[in-house]
């Protein structure tokens, strides 16, 4: 970078060199980014198991109801508008050290970084269990089950998928974005051909074709499963207010599409639709999947599923098949080869789509960091030849691929959900919330409001990105009570809480280190906090 003395003082500014990422990206790639977080049969498995383990009496439908005209409504306005009043990579660190504070950007990123890695070493396993597990559980194809599930089968696939996702943006940010959406087909497409199945039966087929399985395998009949579970048959306020830790999934990570807003054409129209989609796309696929199985299925039967495959157990539960949503899913259709497919192809989509993506944010992040001089220089290193950060990219790969065998040999894959889910939720979602409800009032980014094309945008007088975090934050903050301080949960959770305040006091270190270092060498960086990274 070169610098320049900006006046006779001790204070000194810098140009900034370009960022040298090409704004190619149109409104439905910024769509699929946001999508393909949100991994949508992922979703739906990890929001039936998560939420009804943890809170049996919880009614799915009014909770997604309820995060709907919340988080809904607020979290394309949130990130859809900061996103386009200030279309620069890098994601929430730049709204956040603009509107915030440098200090609480880089301890909220840190996390977030964290969070990523944890995630796609979790997300990375996927392919052996349950994806391919799950076909060859159903397709009968023992030998293939068997390798897939072990600590060999999941290294193994899961670090084809790192490098594949690695090699699938590193080079080529065009051919990212062809493949991008040819893998939407099978990651929408899935959990659609599951709604159908779901549709098609009825609940007297259901109920035959599980005791039919039940018979086969010595295992407990509809209505014994039901005794041995021993839940009620009633939903309650508080256990559907619980059930946002399970839901919360199809409303906030359209998040990731400010990561890339820096690369997106016409960032003032693409970037707010783009999240709008990204946002309700999950939540019709969502309300029309637990409409499906409340109709197939009695309402405690559904939750003695989620305690069998997520929870403690159901004794007397013997059948091979973890009994979660897609098993339901499989069984209601009969056991259908269609169904088994759809469920394999859909897993293979969303975890190229979240690994390929996670490789971006991180790479992205880093970008971000180096242009603030929150880094060493190489973190702005962009190759001229692909237009991407290809450094950074391969340092997020090699994370990836270390951390992948890491887990699987020593660690759990709950220890990264929850670590991950957790992490997000107090470092990206709130603080952004609050820097969304803040934006208009706040004196230092003045400029940057006057010129955001939403500054009109009002609602009684009140600028609507305060509204949508006003919004978004009462589905954050009640989300976080119900899975780290409720004490249905905190038993659970509450214990990892260490690791969110170290990933914290890191990105406040690393912030004091390189303040320190900068004025070291006679520059002020908070003029740089004062302005926009370049393009």
């Amino acid at each position: 970078m070169a610098e320049s003395t900006a006046s006779q003082g001790t204070s000194l500014t810098f140009e900034r060199k370009a960022s040298g990422l090409v704004r190619g990206l149109d409104m439905w790639d910024a769509f699929g980014a946001g999508l393909m977080t949100c991994q949508p049969i992922a979703t739906l498995w990890l929001m039936v198991g998560i939420a009804l383990s943890l809170f049996p009496q919880g009614n799915l439908l009014i909770a997604i109801a309820l995060g709907a005209v919340t988080a809904g409504l607020g979290a394309p306005l949130v990130w859809g508008i900061l996103s386009s009043s200030m279309p620069r990579a890098g994601g929430e660190y730049v709204y956040n050290s603009r509107i915030l504070h440098p200090a609480i950007a880089l301890g909220a990123v840190f996390t977030n970084i964290l969070a990523v890695f944890y995630w796609n070493w979790y997300i990375a396993t996927w392919l052996g269990q349950p994806a391919l597990e799950l076909l060859g559980q159903y397709m009968g194809w023992e030998s293939f089950t068997t390798w897939v599930g072990s600590k060999s089968g999941l290294i193994i696939l899961g670090l084809i998928a790192i490098v594949v996702g690695y090699l699938s943006v590193a080079f080529s940010m065009k051919s990212y974005a062809i493949i991008q959406k040819i893998m939407l087909i099978p990651a929408i497409g899935g959990p659609i051909v599951l709604i159908i199945a779901l549709f098609m039966s009825s609940k007297a087929e259901f109920i035959e074709r599980w005791n039919a399985i039940a018979a086969e395998y010595g295992s407990l009949d509809y209505d014994a499963f039901i005794a041995a579970a021993a839940l009620p048959n009633t939903w309650s306020w508080h256990h559907t207010l619980g059930a946002f830790s399970g839901v919360y999934a199809l409303f906030v990570y359209n998040y990731v599409i400010a990561y890339l807003s820096g690369e997106v054409k016409r960032p003032d129209k693409a970037l707010l639709t783009g999240n709008i989609l990204a946002v309700w796309t999950p939540i019709v696929l969502g309300f029309l999947t637990v409409v499906g199985l409340y109709r197939l299925v009695d309402f405690n039967f559904l939750s003695a599923t989620a305690q069998a495959s997520f929870g403690a157990g159901v004794e007397g539960y013997t059948a091979p098949y973890n009994p979660d949503y897609l098993t339901l899913t499989w069984i209601a259709s009969g056991q259908s080869g269609i169904v088994a497919w759809a469920i394999a192809l859909a897993f293979v989509a969303v975890i190229w789509l979240e690994i390929t993506i996670a490789l971006l944010v991180i790479a992205r992040a880093f970008l971000a960091w180096g242009l603030d001089r929150m880094g060493p220089k190489w973190f702005t290193d962009v190759s001229p030849r692909y237009a991407s950060p290809v450094k950074n990219l391969t340092v997020a790969m090699l994370g990836f691929a270390i951390g992948l065998v890491v887990l699987v040999l020593w660690l759990s894959n709950q220890l990264a959900g929850l670590v991950g889910g957790g992490m997000q939720f107090i470092s990206i979602f709130l603080i952004t919330g609050i820097s969304a409800v803040l934006f208009p009032y706040r004196k230092n980014v003045r400029h940057i409001w006057d010129a955001s094309p939403y500054k009109t945008w009002k609602l009684a007088g009140i600028p609507l990105v305060t509204i949508g975090g006003v919004l978004y934050l009462m589905f954050i903050i009640t989300m976080l009570y119900f899975s780290f301080i409720d004490p249905t949960s905190r038993e659970v959770t509450g214990k990892y809480m260490i690791v969110f305040l170290s990933a914290w006091a890191a990105g406040i270190l690393w912030y004091l280190f390189w303040r320190a270092k900068n004025a070291k060498e006679g520059i002020d960086v908070s003029i740089t906090f004062g302005e926009l990274p370049p393009e």
